[in-house]
C-alpha cells in the first residue's frame, strides 16, 4: 500500500510548565471566560469569552494526569481509575472556522469530556523501534495508520496507542488475559469517535464507533489485515472531511 499524505490537523498540547494550545491558539483556564472585563471607550462590562474564542479548558479537571494528543482532541489519561477521557470541542460551530481572522459571531471553544473508556496509555512505536513486547501485528497497525495519511509525524500516531482494561458488570477489572492486546483511538467527526481493539493471536479486531455519547455505539468484528483496512478507509474518509468541514484544510 502506497503512503497517503496527510492532512494538517490542528494538536492540543499541554507543556510540562503548563501552557496549553490548540493549534496556534493559547487554551484559557475555563474560569478565565467568566471573568468581567472594562473595556476603554465601552461603558458597559464583558466578559473574555464574548471577545475571545478562547479554546478553553478546565486545568483542575486535567492537573496531575497524563494527556495525549490524538487528532483534534485531548485525552486525559487517570492512572488511578485506569480510565481516558476524551476532551473534546462542544461549542465548535459546523460552519467553517477561518483560523487567520475569527469572526467576532464565533462562539467561544470549550474543550469538555465527551466520552470515558477503560483503559491506559501504551507505547507502539514504528517498526524499525519496536518495543519487544510490542506484537507483529501491532507493528503492522501502526505501519498502516501511517501510510493511510493519518498523522503528519509517528510520534503522533504512537500516541493513539492504549491498553484496553475491560470490566465485569460489578465493575471491578477483569484479569489482562481477556483484554485485547491494545487498542488506537481516532476520531471520525464532531463528537464521533472509532475505537479499535487488536486481539494479535487471532489477528482479529473489533471496531466500536461512538457517536455523540457512549449510549449510542456500533460494534464490528474483523477477521482480517483486509478487513481493517477497508474500515479504516471508511473512518479516513469520514474524518478528512469533518477537518475540511470545519477547518477548511
Amino acid at each position: 500500500m502506497s503512503k497517503i499524505e496527510p492532512v494538517y490537523i490542528p494538536k492540543v498540547r499541554i507543556d510540562q510548565g503548563g501552557y496549553a494550545s490548540f493549534g496556534h491558539y493559547p487554551i484559557y483556564d475555563i474560569s478565565d471566560s467568566y471573568k468581567s472585563l472594562r473595556l476603554r471607550g465601552n461603558p458597559g462590562v464583558t466578559r473574555l469569552s464574548d471577545i475571545c474564542v478562547g479554546p478553553y479548558i478546565d486545568y483542575d479537571s486535567i492537573k496531575g494526569f497524563k494527556t495525549r494528543s490524538v487528532d483534534d482532541c485531548l485525552v486525559v489519561c487517570d492512572s488511578n481509575k485506569n480510565e481516558i477521557t476524551i476532551y473534546d470541542q462542544t461549542t465548535i460551530e459546523s460552519k467553517k472556522f477561518d483560523w487567520t481572522n475569527p469572526d467576532s459571531n464565533q462562539k467561544p471553544i470549550f474543550f469538555e469530556p465527551q466520552l470515558t473508556l477503560f483503559a491506559k496509555p501504551k507505547m507502539i512505536d514504528e517498526p524499525r523501534y519496536a518495543k519487544k513486547e510490542q506484537s507483529c501485528v501491532e507493528t503492522e497497525v501502526f505501519k498502516i495508520i501511517q501510510d493511510m495519511g493519518f498523522d503528519f509525524f509517528l510520534s503522533n500516531t504512537s500516541k493513539r496507542f492504549f491498553k484496553p482494561l475491560p470490566r465485569r458488570q460489578d465493575g471491578k477489572p477483569m484479569k489482562d488475559s481477556v483484554a485485547p492486546d491494545s487498542a488506537f483511538l481516532i476520531k471520525t467527526d464532531k463528537a464521533s469517535y472509532s475505537w479499535y481493539k487488536i486481539y494479535s493471536e487471532k489477528m482479529s479486531f473489533v471496531v466500536t464507533r461512538f457517536s455523540n455519547d457512549s449510549e449510542e455505539k456500533k460494534t464490528l468484528i474483523i477477521n482480517n489485515i483486509v478487513g481493517l483496512i477497508k474500515q479504516l478507509q471508511t473512518d479516513r474518509v469520514a474524518r478528512n472531511n469533518y477537518i475540511k468541514r470545519t477547518y477548511g484544510m
